[in-house]
C-alpha cells in the first residue's frame, strides 16, 4: 500500500493557509502585511475584482486595469479586520467605486503617475535613454508593472508615484529601511529586464 507523500510547507496550497470561511484571520494577516494573505486574496479574487472594475470602467479594459491597481494598493494601506466574506467583498467594492471616482475627477491620476515614473526612468538609466525612445517606454513600463507581484506593485506606487519616504514604506511594511532600499533595487531590476523584453519584442 503506498504511503500518501508528507506535506510539507513548501509544497502546502496556499488554500489551507487561509480561507473565506475565516475572513477575520484573513483581514487581520492583511492589516500586518503578511504577503501570504495578500497573494491568497489576489489569486482567489482577482478575476472578481478586475470584473467589478472593468463594469465601473464601463468596459474600457485601461481604465478597469487601473482602478484595480487602486483598490489592491488601498487593501495594502488601509484593511481592516472584517467580519466575513460579504464585509470584505462590501470593502473591496467600496475601495473599486472610491478608485473609480478618483479616474474620473482627476482624468487618470494612475497615468500620470506612470509618467513621472518613465521620467525617473529616463534620467536615471542610461540603457533606456540610447535603447528606445521615450515613447516606447510608458508601454513597456505598464507591462511590466501588471506582471508584477501586487505587493511589489505596492512598494514601487508608494515610493515611486505617490513620493513616500523610505521610511513611511518601511513602517507600514514592518520592514526596515535597508530591506526596503533591497527590495526596492531589485524590483527595480526586474523592471528593468522586463521593459527590455517589451521594447525588444516591439522592434523584432
Amino acid at each position: 500500500m503506498e504511503q500518501a507523500e508528507p506535506v510539507t510547507p513548501l509544497t502546502m496550497p496556499l488554500a489551507e493557509e487561509f480561507t473565506l470561511g475565516d475572513v477575520p484571520r484573513l483581514t487581520a494577516a492583511l492589516k500586518r502585511g503578511d504577503e501570504r494573505a495578500f497573494a491568497w486574496l489576489h489569486r482567489a479574487w482577482a478575476s472578481r475584482i478586475h470584473r467589478y472594475c472593468f463594469a465601473l470602467g464601463a468596459g474600457c479594459e485601461t481604465l478597469a486595469g487601473e482602478i484595480a491597481q487602486a483598490v489592491w494598493l488601498r487593501v495594502v494601506r488601509h484593511i481592516r479586520v472584517l467580519p466575513d466574506e460579504a464585509a470584505l467583498w462590501n470593502w473591496l467594492a467600496c475601495a473599486a467605486r472610491h478608485a473609480a471616482s478618483d479616474q474620473r475627477r482627476t482624468g487618470g491620476r494612475y497615468r500620470g503617475m506612470l509618467e513621472r515614473f518613465t521620467c525617473w526612468w529616463q534620467l536615471r538609466s542610461a540603457e533606456a535613454e540610447t535603447a528606445s525612445p521615450s515613447d516606447h517606454l510608458l508601454p513597456a513600463l505598464e507591462s511590466a508593472l501588471a506582471r508584477l507581484r501586487a505587493i511589489d506593485r505596492a512598494l514601487i506606487e508608494a515610493r515611486y508615484f505617490s513620493g513616500e519616504s523610505l521610511e513611511a514604506v518601511a513602517s507600514r511594511h514592518a520592514l526596515t529601511i535597508r530591506a526596503v532600499e533591497g527590495r526596492l533595487a531589485r524590483i527595480r531590476e526586474r523592471l528593468r529586464q522586463s521593459m527590455a523584453e517589451e521594447i525588444q519584442k516591439k522592434h523584432a
